[in-house]
């Protein structure tokens, strides 16, 4: 998709497995439409929330063509998904049963406006929302380099065998999840219009592919795609002025930074004292206590009245840590979730560098995003350094 897709904007994007191979067919202006909903949703969302998306996003033009985009909407609004059911707690069965199913609840747009709105299908929460097992992670970054809609899909289907480094798909399956298995009855027709377009687009991402067509006797009867992963640079070390996002991420005014740096200047309280704050004053906010939370983060680090709570907490803190902790031991589980870790820190580098750059965000949404995933990371990093120590 090479229109922008507008913030807020998650720079990792998560589905199950099952909706990777789904088969559903897609335009161009379609497959816009379902990334921006694809990326407005969170990790911590628990439920689908309406999407609005500017409507010169999503057209392929600059010009807004309105009748086009009630066509468009007609399609969308109507698209239905084949795809393999799941059990109750959001794992895949033994025995497979495929069902069909909407992609969206609705899909709306008033004539002359500037957005549409649509809101995904509820039967589709257990493949994007709470993810635990059986899912592919792909970024918006790479995902933002694709213009066709075969080239998305299959974006993701090698994704999904990222790990091996090839995959193998029956040539009649591949064409069913691209919604094409009525089309190219010639597969040089298939190889130039989708396979060749694919290849290019890709070559730019980090999914880059080469192909092998298997054949049985004369005939095409599966892909062999062969890729590698290419991993990105580690970034670098949080700037030295990361509470400053944190502090005005928060809603203290960029005046006021000054007053509470000369408090740390004195060393009347160390940076640990200022996430203390932020995270207490957040947890009051959301339980209703406080309502102007960047008037109280202020207060409480300017006038130092949290200090007494803080000290106890770093007490107990030390007094825990002095206890001596079981060295884990190197188990097939223990190996198995560090490999889990390491794929997460490197799914979440990369969305920091993505985030940190793109001009998708606005200032206030990246300082938030920047410091979720900061967050993720530090978290993490801690785990692993448990693990190992």
């Amino acid at each position: 998709m090479s229109a922008p897709i507008p913030s807020p904007a998650h720079p990792l994007i998560v589905q199950h497995n099952a909706l990777v191979n789904a088969q559903f067919c897609l335009n161009s202006t379609e497959s816009r439409l379902f990334l921006a909903m694809l990326a407005h949703i969170s990790p911590q969302d628990t439920e689908f929330a309406k999407c609005q998306v500017a409507v010169h996003d999503i057209m392929e033009s600059t010009s807004n063509n309105y009748a086009h985009v009630r066509k468009m909407l007609d399609h969308f609004g109507g698209c239905k998904l084949r795809l393999e059911e799941l059990s109750p707690d959001g794992r895949r069965s033994p025995k497979r049963t495929f069902t069909v199913i909407p992609l969206v609840e609705y899909a709306r747009y008033r004539d002359g406006g500037a957005f549409v709105e649509a809101r995904f299908n509820n039967h589709l929460l257990p493949y994007l929302l709470k993810l635990r097992d059986n899912f592919t992670k792909a970024q918006l970054a790479e995902l933002l380099k694709l213009k066709s809609p075969s080239s998305f899909r299959i974006y993701w289907l090698l994704r999904e065998y990222a790990a091996f480094g090839k995959r193998t798909i029956p040539l009649e399956e591949l064409k069913s999840i691209l919604g094409m298995a009525e089309e190219y009855d010639r597969f040089n027709n298939f190889r130039v219009r989708v396979l060749n377009k694919t290849q290019k687009e890709l070559a730019d991402t980090d999914t880059a592919f080469t192909y092998e067509p298997i054949r049985r006797g004369r005939e095409v009867s599966a892909i062999e795609f062969r890729f590698r992963h290419r991993l990105a640079a580690d970034v670098t070390a949080p700037p030295p002025a990361e509470w400053e996002e944190a502090v005005l991420a928060a809603g203290v005014a960029l005046s006021s930074l000054p007053h509470i740096k000369n408090r740390l200047d004195a060393g009347d309280y160390e940076l640990g004292y200022v996430h203390y704050v932020l995270e207490t004053v957040k947890s009051q906010v959301q339980a209703g206590k406080i309502k102007r939370q960047g008037g109280a983060v202020f207060k409480a680090l300017v006038d130092g009245y949290m200090l007494p709570a803080y000290d106890k907490v770093q007490q107990r803190q030390k007094q825990a840590e002095a206890k001596p902790t079981p060295k884990p031991r190197n188990t097939p589980a223990v190996a198995s979730r560090l490999k889990r870790i390491n794929s997460d820190l490197e799914d979440a580098l990369n969305s920091l560098r993505f985030t940190e750059t793109a001009p998708i965000y606005t200032d206030e949404t990246r300082i938030s995003t920047i410091q979720e995933i900061k967050r993720t990371i530090a978290l993490l990093e801690q785990e692993r350094q448990q693990l190992t120590a």
